[in-house]
Formats: structure tokens, sequence, C-alpha cells
């Protein structure tokens, strides 16, 4: 098994030129500002052990081994590189942003990049048992993405594509409150996100198909005001702020949702009022080993979805 080395600044390593930087420009201009980064450290609801575990099992069924992992688009490094490094002995974090690595965790088996998911140079080729993209996919050239996945994974070394999806409130203004807002944004979504998020694209697959699991549902309480935070951080919400700087829609879309909410409980009217909100995991998983984990897979009954 090849070593992985560290940057001489394990906290910190610059690997992209960033006034040529290839990627699409989104990442790196609405995820940048500090106040921005520390908000989606913050308010980004982070993914659960479960996530973990189902990447663990798929990777063990097919052979593979738990050494080191790659997360991908990584942003703060709390949502899901710090759940990968509960198990993987090394992982490191990607984020084209150098801020968002900024606010990253210090801990003792991680690295953070600030690059490019598209290059991945600083790794041996067959030296990753699992590459990670967290909420990020949306943002890569996927074919350049896709060749330097195929060339840093081991044999048995597996990719993993995850990402939220909001489900409907339980009350129907509420949930008509925050559908007019996203509808709003639509305009100033980028197009990888409109295809995931709005059409309910799946990305495609680099060779034969994904496991895609669907078996994992967040159920998170929160106030209004975390929420209205939350959705602050939200690439469409930073292009629509530079658009219109002296806006009053956040402020408007808070003071809605807090009187519609109000009505369903008897909290004091000065307080923030709380909201569950539930969303489904998708994860997409592709190994190497793909085809002998397909056919264990449908010889055990497996519940997961073939796309």
């Amino acid at each position: 098994m090849a070593e992985w080395s560290k940057a001489p600044d394990s906290r910190l390593c610059l690997l992209c030129d960033r006034g040529t930087d290839t990627m699409s420009q989104q990442p790196v201009r609405y995820f940048e500002d500090k106040n921005h980064a520390e908000a989606y450290a913050r308010y980004r609801i982070r993914f659960p052990s479960d996530v973990v575990d189902c990447i663990v099992r798929y990777v063990q069924d097919g052979g593979g081994e738990l050494n080191n992992a790659v997360d991908i688009g990584c942003g703060t490094g709390h949502q899901s590189t710090v759940p990968l490094a509960r198990v993987f002995r090394h992982v490191v974090g990607v984020d084209v942003s150098q801020e968002q690595i900024r606010q990253t965790p210090h801990l003792s088996n991680v690295d953070f990049r600030v690059g490019r998911g598209e290059d991945l140079a600083f790794l041996e080729s067959s030296s990753v048992n699992v590459v990670s993209v967290a909420t990020a996919i949306h943002w890569l050239d996927l074919p350049t993405f896709y060749k330097e996945v195929d060339r840093v994974l081991t044999p048995r070394g597996c990719l993993a594509v995850y990402w939220m999806q909001r489900q409907k409130h339980e009350n129907e203004e509420a949930e008509a409150a925050i559908k007019e807002f996203h509808d709003s944004m639509s305009e100033y979504r980028a197009e990888g996100v409109k295809r995931i998020w709005d059409r309910k694209e799946i990305p495609e697959c680099p060779y034969g198909t994904w496991l895609h699991d669907t078996n994992v549902m967040i159920t998170k309480t929160m106030t209004v005001e975390d929420f209205i935070k939350l959705s602050s951080t939200m690439s469409s919400w930073q292009r629509y702020l530079e658009a219109k700087p002296s806006t009053t829609k956040l402020t408007d879309y808070r003071e809605k949702l807090s009187s519609l909410l109000h009505k369903d409980t008897e909290e004091n009217q000065g307080f923030s009022p709380s909201m569950e909100l539930k969303y489904l995991v998708n994860i997409l998983l592709w190994s190497h080993n793909w085809e002998l984990l397909q056919l264990g897979a449908l010889t055990a009954g497996s519940s997961h979805n073939w796309e």
C-alpha cells in the first residue's frame, strides 16, 4: 500500500493557481467570503454516521480496505470529512475555497488542501480506498474528475457521491413559503445545481451503474432563525445578494415563516419558533469491483435501488 505524504503545512496547502482555476467559478466566488464560510461551518447540516456506515458496508462487501479516503468539495470539513475521519485511518479534504479550508477543524488523521476536485496530482495512482463527494458533484467537470477517480482508486476502491434532499414540511403554508423562496432563486442557481435539486437528475456514472441507496433520512429540529441562516449559505442566495445588495427578501422570508409557524406552537411570540425538517440522503456508490458487488447484492436480495 502506497504511503500518503503530508503537505509541508498539513492545515493549508495551496494546490492551484486561483487566477487560472478551470473549475466552475461559482464555488470560488460564492464560498470565499469569511462570514459566509463561518455561517457555512455553523449552520450547514452534517451527514450522520449512517451515511458513512453505508459506504463502509459497500467497501467491505467488495473486499476493500478502510485506509485512505479523499473528500472532494469538503467545504469546512464538518459536514462530511469529520464523519469519514472517524472510520478511515487517513482522510484528505479538498476544496477550491481557501476561506472554507481556513474554517476546518484540527484532526490528527486529516489533512485539508485548497485545490480543484479534478486535479488529484498530489495522490499516487491506486492509493485511495474511497473518493467521497458530498453535496459537491454539481460543481465538477465530470469527465475530467472521473479520470482522476479511476487513476487514484485502488482496484477495490469506491466512489461515493451523496447529497440531501429536503422533504415537504408538514405545515402546508410553511412549505408553500419555502417553495416560493426556493423558486424565486431559480435564475441564480448554477445549471449543475438545477439538475440535481430542481430536476432531480442522477449524475452520470463513470462506468456501469450506480448503487443508489435511499435508506438514510435525517430529521433535524432548528429554529426558523437558524433555518434562515442555513438558507443564506446557499450559492444561489449569495448570487442573488450580489445582484440585489439592498434586498429585504431574507428578512421578509424569516418573518413570514415565523408568523406561520407560531400558529402551530405555544412558544412565546418573542422567540424564533422551532421547525422539524427532514432530509432524504441520496447515496450513489460505484466501485472497480462493481460487477461482483451487484451480483452479491442481487443474490442476497438487497433492498437497494439499482439505477
